[in-house]
């Protein structure tokens, strides 16, 4: 009988490397476009891609970690806010940071998509507007829909 005991660690390593090539995406994203905007733009854009980062890591992890539901069936558990049930006191090897930093990278990279869209269109306020609710909302249950329990889940 074969032996998978470092299968948990495997899949660990393997989604904090894809995690971290979904992060970079984010510098890809900054280099693709402060070489379209115009100069006077490009110190905005590198601002608003450098904290958007931070704002979706906040939002992602006190408010829509919950509405991901992690692995779990429920959509809504308000036991999660600020993402207490991210570790595992009891000790069996379930915790989750792995998972929470895949889908937090994932929130982020796909906001800043639209950053370079609306880069010279909109003012700093509106697009961090658009980050809080992109990362709280709109992510999350359309990932929960996906790969958690959701509807378009297998």
């Amino acid at each position: 009988m074969a032996d998978y005991g470092n299968a948990r660690d495997l899949d660990i390593a393997w989604l904090v490397a894809c995690g971290t090539l979904v992060f970079l995406m984010q510098c890809w994203f900054t280099v693709l476009e402060t070489g379209v905007m115009t100069p006077k733009s490009v110190t905005n854009i590198l601002y608003n891609i450098s904290i958007h980062a931070s704002i979706a890591a906040l939002c992602f992890w006190l408010l829509r970690w919950v509405a991901y539901g992690g692995s779990r069936e429920a959509p809504v558990d308000e036991s999660d806010f600020a993402t207490p049930g991210i570790y595992d006191a009891d000790g069996d090897g379930n915790d989750v940071y792995e998972a929470w930093f895949f889908q937090w990278v994932g929130a982020g990279a796909f906001a800043t998509i639209v950053a370079g869209c609306i880069g010279e269109r909109t003012k700093l306020e509106a697009y961090f507007v658009y980050s809080i609710a992109f990362t709280t909302f709109v992510y999350p249950v359309a990932v929960h829909w996906g790969w958690g329990a959701g509807w378009l889940s297998a």
